[in-house]
């Protein structure tokens, strides 16, 4: 996620996380077989809102599963390996606690690892017989932990727990298989969202109710508060270790929204480099040549926007808690503009077990138990900037009033229609990386030919995906 590490977020201040990873200096040429981490959720969590002294969001979930897996006759403990090294890792273990005060005979324990050696560390720990019981993921890691046997199909515990996918976002349930096994089962997503600060929409002679819904009114928007205030309407990330990471989610979602896709049909060639990515590259450089938006490193916009000096700001919810912290009242949070058409940039976490779990008794017993147990207990989780992927989780959203979740109720329909990367080894390669269409986008803000960068991305990558379909038989 030769292995090319993903690039990760590590908290750099209280305010902002910075997108770092040792490998993003370093030569990638693009044709490695897959990434170290995922990168499709920023460090898992690094960049996610503080969770501070809150508890959970609490309250009994409905079950798709739960009663169907009986905990273990005997004690079991288990190990459970994540990679949410920021404040969401506070609500993580949390709800472990939470989980393992209810159940005294069975013992979770998490360890947190560095998100950029994450998939390192599980190789490390299988080559030495050492596995954790279960893993935290991201979708985009799950062919090659697959294929590497460092994950087993969990087919079993989808059929008996009755999750399958009329029980998820069709997308979001199909991201969690490979060559048609169940490797894991999703417990969030997390798409890019639009903040906006509803103070100076005011002072800009806007409606702070009415936030942009296309290209007409979010360029209006960003000129009103450019004319009419001291602040920013907008500032484009151009340059820092996140440039890429930042860049690249909102030219995916530029992407999805004129139609565009990946690869070809067998995954043998890069084709992002069509007329939708151009465009949405086009966009990019647009928005900076032509509205004067202000360029800017990556983490400068989230302080900035923090701080009132910043009218819109595209990001994750998992910025949701740092910008209600900071703005209260004045925080408004809307879905991205239709600037092309419908569509979204997502990630999603999911759980998977490997094969020290997988023992037929105690063990395994307590490992699908607790599985079960936290996905269905996904709304405790949402207050970390989390939409639940279990749909009766989710509907569970409505009339929520405490801290986030009215926010994560106000984009959980997003669910439904967000896509995803290809779910191949070093999917994620062909956003995030280097030679990937996030940097071609980030080239593009400081004036590179749009449709030249992706051509030289596209071929690089080209020759990555057909290294891979040798090696892994896809």
């Amino acid at each position: 996620m030769s292995e090319t590490p993903w690039c990760r977020r590590l908290l750099a201040t209280s305010a902002a996380m910075v997108l770092i990873v040792a490998a993003c200096g370093s030569n990638n040429t693009g044709g490695s077989a897959s990434s170290g981490t995922s990168a499709e959720s920023p460090s898992a969590g690094a960049e996610s809102p503080s969770a501070g002294a809150e508890s959970p969001a609490g309250g009994e979930s409905p079950s798709a599963g739960a009663g169907a897996f009986p905990p273990p006759a005997g004690n079991a403990e288990l190990t459970l390996w994540n990679a949410f090294t920021g404040p969401d890792g506070n609500y993580f273990n949390q709800i472990v606690d939470e989980f393992n005060s209810a159940n005294p005979n069975i013992k979770v324990n998490v360890e947190t690892q560095p998100g950029a050696e994450y998939t390192q560390r599980l190789e490390a720990a299988a080559s030495a017989n050492k596995l954790p019981d279960i893993l935290q993921l991201g979708y985009d890691q799950i062919p090659l932990l697959a294929e590497e046997g460092i994950i087993n199909p969990l087919d079993d515990f989808a059929s008996t727990g009755g999750y399958g996918a009329e029980k998820f976002p069709e997308a979001v349930w199909n991201a969690s298989r490979w060559k048609d096994a169940q490797m894991g089962v999703p417990f969030d997503v997390h798409p890019m969202i639009m903040f906006y600060n509803k103070k100076l929409f005011t002072d800009a002679g806007l409606d702070p109710e009415s936030p942009p819904t296309d290209t007409a009114s979010f360029e209006a928007a960003i000129k009103a508060v450019q004319d009419k205030t001291d602040a920013d309407g907008l500032q484009m990330v151009a340059s820092g270790p996140g440039a890429n990471f930042l860049v690249g989610l909102l030219w995916a979602t530029l992407f999805y929204q004129g139609g565009g896709q990946w690869t070809n049909a067998d995954f043998s060639e890069a084709t992002f480099n069509s007329d939708a990515g151009v465009q949405a590259s086009t966009y990019l450089q647009h928005l900076v040549n032509d509205l004067g938006v202000k360029k800017v490193e990556s983490d400068a916009e989230l302080n900035a926007f923090l701080q009132g000096k910043n009218a819109i700001m595209f990001n994750g919810p998992w910025q949701l808690t740092a910008a209600q912290d900071a703005l209260k009242d004045d925080l408004g949070v809307a879905l991205v503009p239709e600037f092309f058409g419908k569509g979204d940039w997502a990630g999603s976490h999911i759980l998977s077990i490997s094969p020290t779990a997988q023992d037929g008794g105690d063990k395994q017993a307590a490992a699908y138990y607790f599985m079960d147990w936290f996905i269905n207990h996904s709304l405790d989780w949402a207050g970390a900037g989390q939409v639940p992927a279990l749909n009766d989780v989710r509907a569970q959203l409505e009339g929520q009033t405490e801290g986030v979740l009215p926010y994560i109720a106000q984009i959980a329909p997003l669910a439904d229609s967000v896509q995803f990367l290809p779910t191949i080894p070093g999917g994620g390669d062909l956003l995030f990386v280097a030679n990937g269409a996030g940097e071609a986008g980030t080239l593009a803000v400081n004036g590179s030919d749009p449709k030249e960068t992706l051509d030289k991305a596209v071929q690089v990558n080209t020759e990555a995906l057909q290294q891979n379909k040798e090696r892994y038989g896809y």
